[in-house]
């Protein structure tokens, strides 16, 4: 979620406000835009309408500021970072008419002026690659995406990088000027808290009693470093994932090995953060070998290899991290589907063994998932009992031409039992969770498409004359997604018609 800025009590402005017809002056404007925003937090969780209604009201609040103090950067800041995180929340999106993608565009707006106020803040270049992110996001994924989207969505990721390090460059300055002060500070004796309550004394006798407002900075440590860096490590991985290489890879290993390789060892000594930016990496050498492979560059052995290394790093230990587990499953499915796509040409002796690594590395997925399931802080339980159902359909697709692979034609009727088991427990799951629908729905469609494909057709059939669009929607999914083949769409098909 986007960085927000923190500001003193705005008690006195309030009062004020409410005195008033309405605001007037900006410190008035940011105090009522505060005040409705923290209403607004108030009703998320149980009136995500009322919730919403009020965080509409912050945003006009401070739109109507900065007709008045355009220059003010208060007010062009929370503005763009409140339009940003109402995007994000998908139970506020529910009751917006708005696309996605429109949203988020115009929170790109809002932090594009911000930073025509102050391009050196280092919190609002954060959040500025945050939005771009996810409309990077939003534009080039689904199957609907063309390849202009996915060129968009590069350029996209690129300015985001960009900016990342020119936030990277202000905390670096930040950081290393406090660690300089704080010597000189030790060489005096001089100590910081009379320091600054005399500071604070001098400044407020220069100020009005109702001007009480003043942001306050977070120090940069370590942590605001590593958070920086590991985000550019997370768009790298993002921009290996789209597929569109024309300007190649070796930029894009010279940019971790030139600009992060380092700076993330020397972040990292003194923190307890040693994990986290092992899983980074892994999922960021798991994507790059990926998109070698793909573009031509890495052979099947050398992809085979790295994959396995990149979740053997000595810092990284996964028995009780299901985020870690699910992405070390994501990236096992992508090598399966990579190799898939790869073996059209292959010989009858190379499809046995391609059958057999793909078994091996769904199968291992598999693993990572159930494993994950089991760890009582797991987030997003439906989410992950979806994705144990689709290893069994993955697994079941191996069983089709060209692979047909004869552990799979022996394996049928259990792998699609499964498959029904872990849907239906997804489709429980989300019912039970209240803001899982979309997974719940997923869930059921696929559990009676794969009961349909073990043979129960009236199952399919009721549910395709009750919710015909939705039927047809994931079905549209599962064969964008590999997990139907020819033959499983033949049978579909057949019940379709």
């Amino acid at each position: 979620m986007p960085k927000k800025k923190q500001f003193i009590s705005t008690k006195k402005q309030s009062d004020k406000i409410r005195k008033n017809a309405g605001p007037e002056t900006a410190n008035e404007y940011l105090a009522a835009g505060v005040d409705f925003e923290e209403a607004g937090e108030k009703w998320r969780a149980g009136d995500a309408a009322k919730s919403l209604r009020f965080f509409i009201r912050a945003i006009d609040d401070y739109d109507a500021g900065l007709q008045k103090f355009p220059r003010s950067f208060d007010l062009a800041y929370n503005k763009a970072r409140l339009q940003y995180e109402v995007a994000q929340q998908p139970r506020l999106l529910e009751h917006l008419p708005t696309p996605l993608v429109d949203l988020l565009r115009v929170a790109l707006d809002s932090h594009r002026l911000a930073l025509t106020i102050d391009q050196d803040n280092a919190d609002l270049l954060f959040n500025t690659a945050q939005v771009l992110t996810s409309l990077a996001e939003d534009v080039s994924e689904g199957r609907t995406s063309s390849q202009s989207s996915k060129d968009e969505g590069l350029n996209h990721f690129q300015e985001v990088l960009e900016l990342l390090q020119r936030c990277l460059n202000v905390q670096e300055f930040k950081f290393t000027q406090a660690q300089e002060n704080a010597a000189q500070e030790s060489e005096t004796h001089i100590d910081p808290g009379d320091r600054d309550h005399s500071a604070r004394s001098s400044s407020a006798s220069d100020v009005s009693e109702e001007e009480v407002w003043a942001s306050v900075e977070e120090p940069v440590t370590k942590d605001t470093l590593i958070d920086t860096a590991l985000a550019q490590m997370d768009t790298l991985t993002a921009i290996c994932g789209l597929g569109s290489f024309n300007s190649g890879l070796a930029w894009i290993e010279e940019y971790y090995r030139t600009t992060l390789q380092d700076k993330i060892t020397l972040y990292l000594e003194g923190t307890g953060r040693y994990h986290e930016a092992a899983l980074a990496k892994a999922n960021f050498i798991s994507a790059l070998s990926d998109a070698a492979f793909r573009s031509g560059r890495l052979d099947l052995a050398t992809y085979e290899t790295e994959l396995n290394v990149a979740f053997s790093h000595q810092d990284l230990n996964l028995s009780a991290d299901p985020r870690g587990l699910c992405d070390k499953a994501d990236a096992e499915l992508a090598f399966n589907a990579s190799i898939q796509a790869s073996i059209q040409q292959a010989q009858t002796k190379e499809l046995i063994q391609v059958g057999s690594i793909c078994w091996k590395h769904i199968t291992k997925a598999l693993d990572s998932l159930t494993a994950a399931s089991k760890i009582p802080d797991a987030q997003n339980l439906a989410q992950i009992h979806l994705r144990r159902g689709d290893c069994e359909l993955w697994r079941l697709r191996l069983g089709e031409a060209p692979l047909k692979y004869e552990l799979t034609i022996k394996s049928v009727p259990t792998l699609l039992k499964n498959a029904e088991v872990y849907y239906r427990g997804a489709a429980a799951l989300g019912s039970r969770s209240g803001g899982a629908k979309d997974e719940q729905k997923e869930a059921e469609v696929k559990e009676v498409i794969a009961a349909g494909l073990a043979g129960a057709t009236q199952r399919f059939l009721s549910l395709l004359a009750l919710e015909k669009d939705a039927v047809e929607s994931v079905v549209e999914d599962m064969k964008d997604e590999g997990l139907l083949g020819p033959e499983s769409l033949k049978s579909i098909g057949r019940v379709f018609g």
